[in-house]
C-alpha cells in the first residue's frame, strides 16, 4: 500500500510528492529526483521497488521516493528544491531518509537542509536506530572521507555495483582476469569503474550519451577516473572512438555492466551480446522481457534491485556496527555483503530452475518488519565475524 503526501510549488506551481511504500516500519528510505514529467505515480512505482532492496538485505526499512516536476536544469531550480525540502522537514527528522537521485545532487541536498535546519536529509536515522546526535553525525562523516579519487558518498553505490558484476562473472564461470564494458560514466558508473580498478577488473570498454570508446587490451582507468566528472567519454580518447554510443553492446566481456538509464537494450540486442552476465545497476535498466531472453540465451542477469542496491547496503555497512567503521571498512565490508548475496541469489536461480530476478524476490519475501526494531543490523550476508574482521 503506497501512502503519498503531495506538494505544490506556491511561486511556480510545480508539483512534488513522497511516496511511502507501507508504513510499518521506523525508517523509510529513497532518492529525491527532479525531472519534467515526473508524476506521483512514477514515484509509489520506484518506492515500491525501494522496499524490495531493503527486503533483500534484511534490513528493518521500507521504501519511499520523493521527487519534483520540474527541469533540474531550470534557473529557479535549486528555490523550488529548496521549498520542497522545507514541506518535507518534519518527514525527514522523523521517518524519511533521503538520498540524491536522477536530477539531485547529495551536497546540494545537504545544503538545503541546513538551510531549513536539518543537519542531514538522513536525519531520520539517528532515531530510527537510536542514536545521540554525535554518533550519529560521526558516521555520517565517513561520507566525506575520501577514498581513491572519490569520496564514500560518492563510491558507494558504484563499488557495490561493481562487486555485483565481479559476482555474477564468477557465477558465469568466467575465471582469471575479467573483461568488463560499462554503458554510463556518471557517479554511479565513475563508482563501478573505481571498484574495478581496485581489483584489476580490465574496462574493454565505456560509453555515455555522448559516445562510446573501447580498447580490447583495457583502458586506462586511472586516466579515465581522473577527469573532470561530466567530460564527454568519446572525448576522453578520440583515438579510440566508436561509431555510435550502442557500439559498446556489440563489444565482447566477460560481463555487460548497466550505469545509466532505463530500457537499455531490447529483446533482438539481448540476443545478440557477447558477454556471459549482466549487472544492471540503473533502475529499471532492463525490462522483465529483456531480462527474460538474456535468461533463454544463458546470460546471467543481476536484477536491478540487486545491483542498484548499494545505497542501502552501505548504510547497513555503516550504522549497523556498535562501533563508527572507517570508510575504508565501510567499502571492504559491503564489497563482501554484495559477493554473499551474488553468490545465494545464483545458487539458489540455479538449484530452483528460477530467473535471478525470481529468486531475488523470494530472498526478499523472507524479510519481516519489526516496528519496535532498530532500523540496521539485521543483514544476514553480514556476521558479527565480518564486521569484527
Amino acid at each position: 500500500m503506497t501512502e503519498t503526501l503531495s506538494y505544490q510549488d506556491p511561486l511556480t506551481g510545480a508539483r512534488g510528492w513522497l511516496a511511502y511504500d507501507g508504513g510499518t516500519a521506523r525508517l523509510a528510505a529513497g532518492g529525491c529526483r527532479m525531472r519534467p514529467g515526473l508524476s506521483g505515480a512514477e514515484l509509489g512505482a520506484l518506492a515500491a521497488r525501494m522496499t524490495l532492496k531493503q527486503q533483500v538485505l534484511g534490513l528493518n526499512v521500507q521504501g519511499a521516493k520523493c521527487g519534483l516536476d520540474h527541469d533540474p536544469r531550470a534557473a529557479d531550480a535549486e528555490q523550488v528544491l529548496s521549498g520542497f525540502l522545507g514541506f518535507l522537514a518534519e518527514e525527514l527528522r522523523t521517518r524519511f531518509s533521503m538520498g540524491s537521485d536522477m536530477g539531485t545532487d547529495w551536497n546540494q541536498l545537504q545544503r538545503l537542509a541546513a538551510g531549513h535546519g536539518l543537519p542531514s536529509v538522513k536525519y531520520a536515522v539517528k532515531n530510527a536506530q537510536g542514536l545521540s546526535d554525535d554518533e550519529f553525525l560521526v558516521r555520517m562523516s565517513r561520507l566525506k572521507d575520501r577514498v581513491g579519487f572519490l569520496t564514500l558518498s560518492q563510491r558507494r553505490a558504484g563499488h557495490i555495483l561493481g562487486h555485483a558484476a565481479i559476482g555474477a562473472a564468477r557465477a558465469a564461470h568466467r575465471t582469471g582476469p575479467l573483461t568488463v564494458a560499462l554503458q554510463g560514466f556518471g557517479t554511479l558508473g565513475r563508482a563501478a569503474a573505481h571498484a574495478f580498478l581496485d581489483e584489476g577488473v580490465r574496462l574493454v570498454a565505456v560509453a555515455d550519451e555522448h559516445g562510446a570508446i573501447a580498447a580490447p587490451g583495457g583502458l586506462d582507468l586511472s586516466r579515465l577516473l581522473a577527469s573532470a566528472p561530466g567530460s564527454p567519454v568519446p572525448g576522453l580518447d578520440p583515438a579510440l572512438a566508436l561509431p555510435s554510443r550502442e557500439s559498446l553492446f556489440d563489444v565482447e566481456a566477460d560481463v555487460l555492466v548497466l550505469a545509466a538509464g532505463a530500457d537499455a537494450f531490447d529483446a533482438d540486442r539481448a540476443a545478440r551480446l557477447r558477454c556471459a552476465a549482466v549487472a544492471v545497476g540503473a533502475n529499471l535498466g532492463l525490462s522483465d522481457t529483456v531480462e527474460r531472453a538474456l535468461h533463454l540465451h544463458g546470460v546471467l542477469v543481476v536484477p536491478d534491485f540487486i545491483g542498484g542496491i548499494g545505497g542501502s547496503a552501505s548504510m547497513e555497512v555503516l550504522f549497523g556496527p556498535k562501533q563508527a567503521p572507517t570508510a575504508e571498512q565501510v567499502l571492504s565490508r559491503s564489497a563482501h555483503l554484495t559477493r554473499q548475496l551474488v553468490d545465494e541469489l545464483f545458487q539458489s536461480a540455479r538449484l530452483r530452475g528460477l530467473t535471478p530476478r525470481d529468486a531475488a524476490m523470494e530472498l526478499a519475501a523472507r524479510t519481516k518488519v519489526d516496528p519496535d526494531a532498530p532500523a540496521y543490523g539485521h543483514c544476514p550476508y553480514l556476521t558479527l565475524s565480518d564486521i569484527r574482521a
